[in-house]
This record gives structure tokens, sequence and C-alpha cells, in this order.
């Protein structure tokens, strides 16, 4: 559970941040489930809009962190998205979409995170 400052702090950032970065989507398809055939039939995706940005690793991190060369970093300000973000969810930003492979970090107080990610074709 979020202290009464880490909320307070992700708020802020949230504020301050809000119209200055860009307007971004995160996707996330549901769990598959099987019809009555058991046939696979693929989960429903659900959509959120969040502030962020995408820009690229320095070659440094990139080599410290073990993250491939190709993938670039995508920043999401936690209070400006109404859930968490997950490894696998899709986001688009610039009419670019992304996959997120990995949680890099995550700020102390919870209101931003940074994940790697690889460019997708667009999965609408």
């Amino acid at each position: 559970m979020a202290s009464l400052l880490e909320s307070t702090i992700k708020k802020q950032v949230a504020a301050a941040f809000k119209g200055r970065l860009l307007t971004g989507t995160l996707r996330r398809v549901g769990a598959s489930t099987t019809n009555s055939y058991g046939d696979p039939v693929a989960g429903t995706p659900a959509t959120w809009s969040f502030d962020g940005i995408v820009d690229m690793f320095s070659a440094f991190f990139v080599a410290q962190a073990g993250i491939p060369a190709t993938d670039v970093r995508v920043l999401i300000i936690a209070g400006s998205l109404a859930t968490v973000p997950q490894k696998d969810d899709q986001v688009k930003i610039r009419d670019t979409w992304y996959q997120l492979r990995r949680l890099v970090e995550r700020d102390p107080a919870g209101a931003t995170y940074i994940f790697s990610g690889f460019e997708i074709a667009d999965p609408t």
C-alpha cells in the first residue's frame, strides 16, 4: 500500500507534467480463453491514456543493464495512468506502437515508470 507521502508526490508529478509530454495509449489484451469446442479465443483488449515519452537509453546504460541495443526507453507518468503497466503491454506514442519488454526503473515515490520496449506492428 502506498504511503500518504508517496501518493501525494505521485499526484504532484502527474499534475506538473499534465499536457507537457506526449499523450500515449496503453493497450493490454486480456487472458485468452477457450470456446465450447476447445478452440482458443483471444482476450478482449483494454486501453488507457497516459502522459509519457519515448527516447533512447544511453549506450553506457544499455551495456550495464543488458538491454538490447535496439530497445527504446518508454517513460510513463504513473499518475496519468489508471492502471499499473506490465511486461508485454503495448503502448502507442506518436503513431508508433511499442511492446514493453521489462520494467527498468520505478522511482521511489511511484511517480514514474521506465520500461525498455521495442517497436511492433499496429496491433489493431
